[in-house]
């Protein structure tokens, strides 16, 4: 099996960090909790996880977390969706495939439910399949449409529970993605998203610049292509039909009290 780009790598450390000294929900203590799943979609309840802080996650702004959580989030969240325009359609996927330094992957991101909070936003669940072994699947609840905000995530790899964390954080945040730094139209002359697209530059904070390219012929965000380092996000193919594979409750880790 050929090594994993930086992105999984992350998910894995991640997971084993937090399995590895909490096997199940009886012997995690009362900081940690089970979300329940609510098929088809399988969020943390809206009400459940206010609770957690009083509605601080609600109220919460992106200049209220913690700067660590930016780089969990960055390895942890697909890239496309930093950098595209939301277009929810339950049931789509897209086929990426991931370069690294250390080889390739390919890696599915699907949309499989949709719900409405008790406060009318609605509620999207996406899951982020990579083809390799063991298998590795990365599940995030995203809030709202038009500015999409990552409220958790969770990451499963068998034969460990999966596990869940709070994130908080806007896909459009520069902290996240990089301020833009112009962009240009171009011409893609190859594969199935051929046709006119567009050339984007972001600037992160750590000096390096991400270059992303974008197509509407692309489902769910519009994004081709995203070249992050040395990592890189190639579009392959979509379709439809996709379904939850989240089969199992995550361990929730706990919001961290202010």
């Amino acid at each position: 099996m050929r090594r994993l780009p930086s992105v999984v790598s992350v998910s894995l450390w991640l997971l084993c960090a937090c399995t590895d000294s909490r096997r199940s929900a009886e012997d995690a203590g009362p900081g940690f909790e089970r979300i329940p799943l609510t098929p088809p979609l399988a969020p943390p309840p809206a009400a459940q996880v206010q609770s957690e802080d009083a509605g601080a996650a609600v109220a919460r702004t992106p200049t209220e977390v913690d700067v660590s959580r930016l780089a969990e989030a960055r390895a942890l969240v697909p890239a496309p969706l930093l950098y595209g325009q939301f277009q929810p359609v339950v049931g789509t996927w897209v086929d990426y495939e991931l370069r690294g330094d250390k080889g390739s992957t390919r890696a599915r991101v699907s949309l499989v439910g949709e719900t409405t909070r008790e406060d009318g936003v609605p509620l999207y669940q996406l899951e982020m399949d990579h083809e390799v072994s063991p298998r590795t699947l990365v599940v995030l609840w995203v809030r709202g449409k038009e500015r999409p905000f990552v409220e958790r995530l969770a990451v499963s790899v068998p034969p460990h529970p999966p596990v869940s964390i709070p994130v908080d954080l806007f896909v459009d945040q520069p902290e996240l993605r990089g301020a833009p730094r112009g962009g240009k139209d171009a011409v893609l002359r190859e594969g199935v998203f051929a046709g006119k697209a567009r050339e984007e530059t972001f600037l992160r904070e750590d000096g390096r610049t991400v270059g992303v390219v974008r197509t509407e012929r692309v489902p769910l965000w519009g994004v081709v292509s995203v070249q992050d380092g040395e990592t890189t996000w190639v579009a392959r193919a979509s379709g439809t039909g996709a379904k939850p594979s989240l089969d199992a409750v995550p361990i929730a880790v706990p919001r961290v009290q202010e």
